[in-house]
């Protein structure tokens, strides 16, 4: 098995540079963590391999071999008989890289064909197998299923049987389970420690989450402004960081509880859901309700956390509860103070993926003021909004910006400035922060709760991550299979919790990453 070789690699178009003399090594059967936060060069690397760079960019000097074929001069044919084949690529979000017209199958059969020469009923054979050595439980049903019908963790297993499918010698990772909850990841990571042991893969993965990769990587390489700054075993960049970069890494990777989850004890409720049912479908395509019988309630000035894997109902009870959804059956009641405004506007939503909450042909200005065009004048419009960029920390230059230009950051920043704008009581984060980097989710975390103490707004944040709720959050409300299967407070939940999806969903989230976790803390301390 070859090794996959970067030496002084730098990358850049016109006038600028993305990546500056990155080396790295990934050999035959080990496991290589790229670290970083969002901008800071990962993809890039990744994407410099596969030689899939934007048009604007190219390798401007440097070498990259596989084995001993050099990729940055290799030819067309020669570099699509390695993609997909010597080299496979686990992508971010699996099921914007499917094709929704092709079944699973058809996805599989293509690169079993090209690379392996595998037609007819051994190609079938494969596929079922494939599917069968990810994990799925019935590979038949996986392989007539279309990506929309698949879970986020089936997606991901699928796009790993697509990978696995060309028998790669190294597989590049990008942040394949940083949209999953903390069970699914730990599924996915293991599968592919599982994979790398049986098949001596190379594994190069991308992630700005140290914790995540901690009890599996053999080797941590930390990156920053397209430089690789500090590098070396696991345990040793964990046990003594040598950057301040690294430190500030580690620390946003370990979430500690902030102190201050108890303060609406005694308020009132400003949100009541009594016996809430959603069901889609009809007749025989009535499949499982996605929310069946929720009962719970969101008090003034509490941060409730509502966890629950891929599934089991948050995005739905989020939808319904700012009438994106119309329940089926149950009740959900408003108590708003005095003066709160048009109650319509009163809750409003933080969705997961800001780059899809802006319109891409507006600027943040004509997409933010445009709430508020009916009824307010210009210079009511501009002072309330002159408001909400100090509120979220902003540069009000950004207004003339459209999303584009923007970073991940900056661009939730400004989806919770347009929430703001409606002066609401409650704010439903859904997912707000799980497709940020370490560092820039806990400036989010940290701005959602001075919001909450300087507004008195009430907080539903709707997560995968077990971290954000012991960070933030008072109660805890689990989901599973679209039912409330636990509501309690925060500490208690974490010490001894009740129900057996409550019990995985916490091991998954301590024990899993081990002495290495306790390691990280130890060293986000220093």
């Amino acid at each position: 098995m070859p090794e996959l070789v970067i030496e002084n690699l730098s990358v850049g178009g016109p006038g600028h540079t993305v990546l500056s003399g990155v080396s790295l090594t990934v050999r035959p059967g080990e496991f290589v963590a790229l670290v970083g936060g969002s901008g800071s060069g990962k993809t890039m690397t990744a994407r410099s391999v596969l030689q899939l760079l934007p048009p604007a960019l190219g390798v401007q000097q440097g070498s990259i071999r596989l084995g001993g074929q050099e990729l940055t001069t290799a030819s067309e044919t020669e570099l699509n008989r390695v993609r997909g084949g010597r080299l496979g690529m686990l992508f971010q979000q699996p099921k914007k890289m499917f094709n929704p017209n092709r079944t699973i199958r058809k996805h599989l059969l293509e690169p079993l064909k090209l690379h392996g020469g595998l037609r007819g009923r051994a190609a079938d054979a494969k596929v079922l197998d494939l599917l069968a050595e990810v994990g799925f439980e019935n590979p038949e049903w996986g392989a007539r299923a279309y990506p929309h019908q698949l879970s986020g963790g089936m997606a991901q297993r699928a796009m790993t049987a697509m990978a696995l499918a060309g028998q790669p010698e190294i597989l590049l990772a990008d942040e394949p389970t940083s949209a999953l909850d903390k069970v699914l990841e730990q599924q996915v990571l293991e599968l592919l420690d599982r994979e790398r042991i049986q098949r001596g893969l190379g594994i190069l993965y991308i992630t700005h989450n140290l914790a995540s990769v901690a009890a599996f990587a053999d080797r941590v390489m930390v990156m920053q402004d397209g430089k690789i700054v500090e590098s070396g075993t696991t345990e040793s960049v964990l046990r003594n960081p040598q950057t301040g970069y690294t430190r500030k890494l580690l620390e946003a990777s370990s979430l500690a509880p902030s102190g201050t989850l108890d303060t609406a004890g005694g308020q009132p409720d400003v949100l009541t859901l009594a016996n809430v049912c959603k069901q889609f479908g009809s007749g025989r395509r009535r499949g499982r309700p996605a929310l069946d019988d929720v009962s719970l309630t969101l008090k003034r000035g509490e941060i409730l956390g509502v966890l629950g894997q891929s599934g089991s109902g948050k995005s739905t009870l989020a939808r319904a509860i700012v009438g994106l959804e119309t329940i089926s059956g149950g009740t959900m009641s408003r108590a708003l103070s005095p003066g709160a405004g048009d109650a319509p506007t009163a809750v409003q939503m933080v969705f997961q993926e800001p780059h899809d909450s802006f319109d891409p042909r507006m600027t943040l200005r004509a997409s933010l003021e445009a709430p508020l065009r009916r009824g307010l004048d210009p210079v009511e419009r501009s002072r309330r909004l002159g408001q909400v960029m100090e509120d979220v920390e902003l540069d009000p230059a950004l207004l003339d910006r459209r999303p584009g230009d923007c970073s991940g950051g900056q661009l939730q920043r400004a989806t919770i400035a347009r929430a703001l704008l409606m002066e609401p009581e409650v704010l439903i984060c859904d997912e707000a922060t799980s497709a940020l980097d370490a560092l820039t989710q806990r400036t989010i975390l940290d701005l959602l709760q001075r919001l909450n103490r300087k507004r008195g707004l009430s907080l539903m944040v709707i997560t995968h991550d077990m971290d954000v709720v012991r960070h933030m959050c008072e109660r805890v409300a689990v989901l599973y299979q679209g039912r409330l299967v636990e509501l309690t407070d925060t500490h208690r939940f974490f010490a001894d919790p009740q129900h057996p999806h409550s019990q995985d969903l916490v091991s998954a989230a301590i024990p899993c990453r081990g002495l290495h976790l306790k390691r990280m803390r130890a060293a986000a301390s220093v």
